[in-house]
């Protein structure tokens, strides 16, 4: 909770809005709270990503999942395109403490300029349950 406050997130998403062209398009902030950082996903985030998404507890809730560990580096290549398109904001999850990614969250836009999102994630079930 942010006390009444707007989010950091929601604060940068308005503020980017206003720019000719968001600078979310050119590079995505790293957004930290005392839990987690959201960061742009890397290449070096591929095996984590495809370990994590094939887990039937995930692949039940999700879409299926990239076919090889190459097809998921495609994919983080992809989310890139993506943003700088204005078509796509995906954010792995890090829990504090750790460099490797727990998870994805990720917006996709339902209407220009991301007026109506859809939003997806999803966290490795070892991170399930932990308040730390």
């Amino acid at each position: 909770s942010y006390g009444g406050r707007r989010s950091p997130t929601a604060i940068w998403l308005m503020e980017s809005e206003e720019q000719s062209r968001p600078e979310w398009r050119r590079a995505l902030p790293e957004i930290v709270s005392d839990r987690v950082t959201l960061r742009e996903l890397r290449h070096s985030d591929a095996a984590t990503l495809y370990r994590a998404v094939c887990l039937p507890e995930i692949v039940r809730h999700t879409w299926p999942p990239p076919p090889t560990l190459e097809a998921t580096e495609r994919f983080i290549e992809w989310t890139w395109a993506k943003r700088t398109t204005g078509e796509y904001i995906g954010f792995g999850i890090v829990p504090r403490g750790n460099v490797d990614i727990a998870g994805l969250f990720e917006l996709r836009p339902l209407q220009p300029g991301f007026f109506r999102v859809e939003l997806g994630f999803f966290l490795d079930p070892a991170w399930w349950g932990r308040t730390g």
